[in-house]
């Protein structure tokens, strides 16, 4: 079994979510955080974190909106092993559990049953990187080009009118508004800049099962100030659990 390390995850009233993950290979970044931020959940929903890891995004959005519920799924092992430790550690978590399948083809029973998906797909196309070492981060961040299965995998989980959430690389951005286009419609897009006047790497994308097709992009969100430290309306998102705000120019 790999090392692990615990980490924390600040938020309101010091308060936190606590994570064990490993040492080495995957490890949950602010991107996570902003996923789940980013999905317009309600107290009572229940949530599908496709990918899910260790659990991060699942147990930050389960701190954020109280009472959700819901399932995540990933392929390997040991992650799914910590993810289930870790939500017995997080009291918020305990609507929450997680199980070993794979995300590209969900069995019937997780069919049509939850108000909204999220997933941090690998995002890596393996002829543009240079491919990991390390099995683990190689499954996490290497597309072996089932993206498309990962979002029908979303449509076939949802609910009519339920909502999935993408984080990925600017970079493919059309690619995954394409995948999107063939279940989902409403699509906004929200960009991660780095700092003012930068272009983004990452984009939250949006969207809602079965409506009509749209594209509308919001505001970017503005990372870090000149000084390397984050900007307020990021530090309100990643310190203080606040939600993402997709707001047109």
């Amino acid at each position: 079994m790999n090392a692990c390390a615990a980490t924390t995850l600040d938020g309101v009233l010091n308060r936190c979510v606590l994570l064990e993950q490993p040492a080495t290979g995957y490890r949950v970044a602010i991107d996570t955080v902003l996923l789940a931020a980013s999905v317009p959940a309600l107290p009572g929903d229940r949530i599908l974190d496709l990918g899910c890891g260790v659990g991060g995004a699942m147990i930050c959005l389960a701190y954020r909106v109280p009472a959700i519920g819901g399932l995540g799924v990933d392929i390997q092992p040991f992650l799914v092993e910590l993810c289930h430790h870790n939500i017995g550690r997080n009291v918020c978590a305990k609507g929450l559990d997680v199980r070993r399948d794979d995300v590209t083809s969900l069995p019937a029973d997780l069919r049509g049953h939850f108000d909204h998906v999220l997933m941090n797909p690998p995002y890596h196309a393996r002829d543009r990187h240079d491919v990991s070492p390390d099995d683990s981060k190689r499954q996490a961040f290497t597309d072996e080009g089932a993206l498309e299965s990962w979002i029908m995998s979303a449509g076939q989980a949802l609910k009519p009118s339920g909502t999935v959430t993408i984080v990925h690389r600017a970079d493919r951005r059309g690619e995954v508004e394409g995948c999107l286009g063939k279940a989902f419609g409403e699509i906004e897009v929200l960009p991660l800049l780095p700092r003012e006047g930068q272009a983004p790497k990452r984009l939250i994308l949006r969207a809602r099962k079965d409506a009509l097709f749209s594209i509308k992009e919001s505001n970017g969100l503005v990372l870090h100030k000149k000084s390397g430290a984050y900007t307020p309306e990021a530090e309100a998102v990643l310190r203080h659990a606040q939600p993402m705000v997709f707001q047109s120019p």
